[in-house]
């Protein structure tokens, strides 16, 4: 009965922790690929504006607009943010006259906007506008597949039972160790084997959530994230970068 436990135990925690860590290393390719695109969105901005001072201020306005939809997508991935990163961002919100309750749809529609704006007044040509399009399209797609992440979680009934069976595995193996006149009595050996599948089915667990609030060691380390690339956007122009990343995963994630 313990074998028969255990190998059931093994096949199910296996399972959920590789779905759990494709999850994880799904949602981090994908954040890796809005810094990519972030990146593709200033260079190719700059590109094709022309350098007077009434494109300069369209070519910054464009770039805080991204900063604005990274830190967004930041704050509803988690459906929580820090009260000073709040305020930074409804500040960069004040600055391009938008209202402070955006939402990432509208950021998206927003930008797309603009770019028709810039074609119809003719500080870009067909060329240009195709070139941000499919910039802005690369990261609405990006968008999309970390929305899917956050929005179809394993289901909580296969978590309550892959824990139910672990404990009920590493219980019947503790007494399987210490029953009386059996060849492995050996407490030491059972309380090590229990406690190596628990700390496989917690790690599941926790990889789980890539996009967790609570600080985790095992969450994306999103603000560090949306950091770097307000940083390469705008390097010191824009107030989130004044606030450098703490070691606190508590303050900063």
């Amino acid at each position: 009965m313990v074998r028969i436990l255990g190998i059931a135990a093994s096949i199910f925690i296996g399972f959920r922790n590789t779905q759990a860590i494709q999850r994880w290393w799904e949602a981090r390719q994908l954040w890796g690929a809005i810094l990519i695109v972030s990146r593709s969105w200033a260079d190719t901005i700059r590109a094709y504006l022309n350098s007077d001072r009434i494109n300069r201020n369209k070519e910054h306005k464009l770039l805080q607009l991204q900063i604005a939809l990274v830190w967004q997508l930041n704050f509803e991935l988690r459906n929580f943010w820090h009260r000073e990163l709040r305020e930074l961002q409804g500040r960069l919100l004040d600055g391009l006259k938008l209202p402070r309750n955006s939402s990432l749809r509208q950021l998206c529609l927003l930008r797309a906007e603009w770019i028709r704006a810039l074609y119809h007044q003719g500080h870009i040509d067909s060329f240009g506008r195709l070139q941000l399009m499919q910039v802005a399209n690369a990261c609405t797609e990006a968008i999309g597949g970390l929305e899917r992440i956050r929005n179809t979680p394993l289901p909580a009934s296969y978590d309550v039972f892959v824990r139910l069976l672990t404990w009920l595995f590493g219980l019947l193996l503790l007494l399987y160790f210490h029953e009386p006149g059996s060849r492995h009595q050996n407490p030491i050996s059972g309380v090590l084997i229990v406690l190596l599948f628990l700390m496989a089915e917690r790690i599941g667990a926790y990889v789980e959530g890539p996009f967790d609030s609570d600080g985790s060691s095992f969450s994306l380390p999103l603000d560090s994230i949306c950091l770097t690339i307000s940083h390469d956007l705008l390097d010191r122009d824009v107030d989130h970068v004044q606030h450098l990343n703490s070691k606190d995963p508590v303050r900063w994630t």
